[in-house]
């Protein structure tokens, strides 16, 4: 038998699991992680990762390990549409649409003022074995693979758990103060009666994972993804697929493909006829092929009703599942997890009531459940797409033909065909180049501070993001100089748990405020100053970019959280600034307010 108490248990070591027992560890959290399987994903189902996604690997000394076996953003900067891969046929191998995507090519700008770090591309096969690496390294012993929860149950001071090691049948208690649900929904959210609401799928996705030299035939060298519509029409007539490494561009060795089925619709998922079918697809008969996997999911666009119940917290799949398209699923799991996890820390070191645990559902609840109808909109999007081009559900196949030959034809209706698809085909920018969905997110209530401002406008195509540093928003990014050290204003925070107030160059009232906040409420901050002078000693700004978003004058401070996003924030400086502050404090660590004071 085996016998632990620890604060925290994570339940499931997919990308959520793994990356919440990293940053646990990182904030000084002592846990213990079971997951059931033996090894990570062999599946390269989940592959982007967002700018938001990469600057919290940044803030926790991931980021360079995946840039470093990820995809290049010269290496995905376009997604295409095309009839086919190959094929010697006047319809095959013909392009319909190119798009720029993820921050490359004429996307950059944008990308790279708003953030130090690049989206990348990593099918989860590769993440989850570099996030195992890690976890284990900072939590030694605390990663336990091949290890199923039987059961468990909770009361007013912690959770207890029956854990079973699937190698040995060794069966253990656990005891811990909280528990986190990153089992990908496979029981425990059900067994605490948590309703999922939305849409279950109506039709069943098949993933093949595949090796095979295709660098004569791919869509080009900065073509991540190729989106498939057959003029022929068929069973499966639509299907996408992805670049997945190790290598990038046209010299990638593996692909996923996915296509799928509509309500009642079958097919022969052997090796031997999958590798058939790919080939059938691709128009290549010949093809030298090697099947990984095949796998089928049903999608979804759900979130759980709530996403705490006691001492447990839902993240990742647990709490939300939306459809593959944006790749918000992964992207908004890690971030469900960093929300989480210096939120844990605070209220397990004492400096924070249990109250600020209610936070985490207060934040991350409307932002699962925007990204999860964001990423309906844009799966739905394509059926308009095909549409345009003349691909109608229903349609005869000699009809759906006859559309296509007319749209890629050298006539005035073909280029006036060619040019409205163009228009229609440009509104998949919402999937896209989903910069403001992917960073534009904010928190507008929760533990934060408002300030009174309003809010900057959103794109209703989600591309156009508005920095500002107001309150339950992300920190805005802004190249600042010391000396010869050049850092983004994200790296202020560090990934301990702390604090960071970022002042204007005449703040000192809220320096000796802020060191008396930090001794009464036992909370690690750390005061930077920022001016604009470079004979001034200290931080200043690179390019004047944090004088453009922060919102405060020479006398005012932000208060950033250890997640990054902005807590309070004061245009200029106080008389009261030690009272406001603490104030400040008391507020975003749930403490009651005192008398008099409004909540």
């Amino acid at each position: 038998m085996f016998d632990v108490d620890v604060p925290v248990l994570v339940v499931g070591g997919g990308g959520c699991g793994l990356a919440a027992s990293i940053f646990l560890s990182d904030v000084g959290v002592r846990h213990l992680l079971v997951e059931r399987r033996e090894s990570t994903s062999a599946l390269p189902r989940a592959h982007y990762l967002n700018q938001r996604t990469m600057e919290i690997f940044r803030q926790h000394g991931i980021a360079d390990d995946v840039y470093e076996i990820g995809a290049p953003l010269a290496n995905m900067s376009e997604v295409v549409w095309r009839t086919s891969l190959a094929g010697d046929g006047p319809l095959d191998a013909r392009d319909l649409y190119r798009i720029d995507a993820f921050g490359g090519r004429s996307t950059a700008g944008p990308y790279a003022a708003d953030s130090a770090c690049p989206s990348t591309n990593l099918p989860q096969h590769r993440l989850e074995p570099l996030l195992r690496l890690h976890a284990e390294d900072r939590a030694p012993g605390g990663v336990r693979f091949n290890h199923i929860l039987d059961e468990f149950t909770q009361d007013e001071n912690g959770v207890t758990a029956r854990v079973t090691d699937r190698s040995t049948g060794e069966t253990g208690t656990v005891r811990a103060r909280y528990l986190i649900a990153a089992d990908g929904g496979r029981g425990i959210g059900g067994a605490l009666g948590v309703p999922m609401d939305g849409d279950a799928g109506g039709f069943t996705i098949i993933s093949v994972h595949f090796s095979a030299d295709l660098s004569r035939w791919w869509s080009g060298d900065s073509a991540l993804m190729t989106n498939f519509v057959s003029p022929e029409g068929g069973l499966i007539s639509a299907y996408a697929m992805v670049a997945a490494g190790p290598s990038w561009g046209l010299a990638s060795e593996e692909w996923a493909l996915h296509f799928n089925l509509p309500p009642g619709g079958t097919v022969d998922l052997s090796t031997e006829a999958v590798a058939a079918r790919v080939r059938e697809l691709l128009k290549l008969p010949e093809l030298s092929l090697r099947i990984h996997h095949v796998s089928e999911y049903l999608p979804e666009a759900v979130v759980a009703r709530s996403f705490r119940v006691g001492r447990v917290f839902l993240a990742g799949d647990a709490a939300h599942r939306q459809p593959p398209a944006t790749g918000l699923g992964l992207n908004t799991a890690i971030q469900d997890a960093h929300n989480l996890a210096w939120k844990l820390a605070a209220v397990l070191g004492g400096q924070a009531d249990d109250a600020l645990l209610d936070t985490y559902e207060a934040e991350r609840l409307p932002a699962a459940h925007q990204n999860v109808a964001w990423a309906m909109s844009c799966f739905l999007n394509h059926g308009v797409l095909h549409a345009c081009l003349g691909a109608m559900p229903g349609l005869p196949a000699e009809a759906r033909a006859a559309n296509f030959r007319e749209l890629l034809s050298d006539t005035p209706m073909g280029e006036t065909r060619r040019a409205r698809a163009r228009e229609v085909f440009g509104t998949q920018r919402t999937e896209y180049q989903a910069h403001d969905i992917e960073i534009g997110f904010a928190y507008p209530t929760g533990a934060i501070v408002p300030d009174g401002s309003q809010p900057p406008p959103r794109d209703p195509m989600g591309t156009t993001y508005h920095p500002v540093a107001r309150p339950g928003h992300r920190l805005p990014h802004a190249w600042l100089t010391c000396d010869d050290v050049r850092v983004s204003s994200h790296d202020l925070v560090g990934n301990q748990g702390g604090f960071a107030l970022l002042t204007g160059p005449l703040a000192d009232e809220w320096t000796v405020a802020a060191k008396a906040a930090a001794d009464a409420h036992g909370v690690a901050l750390s005061v930077v100053p920022i001016g604009t002078d470079p004979a001034t000693a200290g931080w200043r700004q690179a390019d004047g970019s944090w004088s453009a978003v922060s919102g405060i004058g020479d006398g005012g401070a932000v208060l950033v959280r250890p997640d990054n996003h902005v807590a309070w924030r004061s245009p200029q400086g106080s008389d009261h600034a030690a009272e406001e502050l603490d104030a400040v404090f008391r507020r975003i660590l749930g403490h009651t307010p005192a008398p008099g004071e409004r909540s």
